[in-house]
């Protein structure tokens, strides 16, 4: 038998979290992009970028399984993947 659909009870971790002030701003999210297009962009193949974040060797947000990273944060890995001799993204 069902009791009273109203009592629920608290279940773990909510899939969501609160906004955190400069991570979900507005600006924030225009600014991010995902390995595939830090890929095309920085000439890096993407399967590094992932590898890089899982060691976290690169800084990254992850909203539920999908990764968003921030360009400066891409061009400076380049920089160090590189060894300094990185022009400019490519747009």
């Amino acid at each position: 038998m069902q009791g009273d659909a109203g009592l629920h009870s608290n279940f773990g971790q909510p899939v969501v979290s609160a906004t955190v002030a400069g991570v979900c701003s507005a600006e924030k999210r225009e600014e991010l992009i995902t390995p595939a297009q830090a890929s095309c962009r920085f000439e890096i193949p993407e399967y590094l970028l992932r590898k890089a974040c899982a060691e976290g060797r690169l800084r990254h947000h992850r909203v539920v399984n999908a990764l968003w990273l921030a360009p400066a944060d891409i061009a400076a890995f380049a920089d160090v993947l590189h060894g300094g001799k990185r022009g400019e993204p490519l747009d």
